[in-house]
């Protein structure tokens, strides 16, 4: 499941964004990977990236380069792209910036979404 869109996403370390829904968006039209919804295009808004992956999984059956979602599918409140080894890269929600994160138990994603 590894493409480029992980090698985009690791590009975007330090840098500031908005929203996980605004940096996961950018990271996957930039890699030109057309959304499952209507336009192709993948949104800012979380609730259209929930819309947008291919399927919903649980988060035992993550693979590299699937989005973590917290929150429950109708009403998210956070987005990430899965690298491996419980690892992962998101907005920080103080700082803003793109970081690579660690999975814990004090903040687990609630469900995953696969890209292809």
């Amino acid at each position: 499941m590894t493409s480029n869109w992980l090698d985009v996403a690791l590009t975007q370390l330090g840098k500031t964004y908005p929203s996980s829904g605004a940096f996961v968006a950018f990271v996957m039209n930039e890699s030109s990977i057309r959304a499952d919804g209507q336009t192709g295009e993948w949104s800012t808004a979380l609730l259209d990236l929930v819309y947008d992956v291919y399927e919903l999984n649980s988060v035992e059956n993550t693979r590299p380069g699937d989005l973590l979602f917290w929150g429950i599918p109708e009403q998210p409140y956070s987005v990430a792209i899965y690298v491996g080894g419980g690892h992962f890269v998101s907005v920080d929600e103080n700082s803003k910036r793109v970081k690579m994160q660690t999975l814990n138990q004090n903040w687990y994603p609630s469900f995953t979404g696969t890209v292809l």
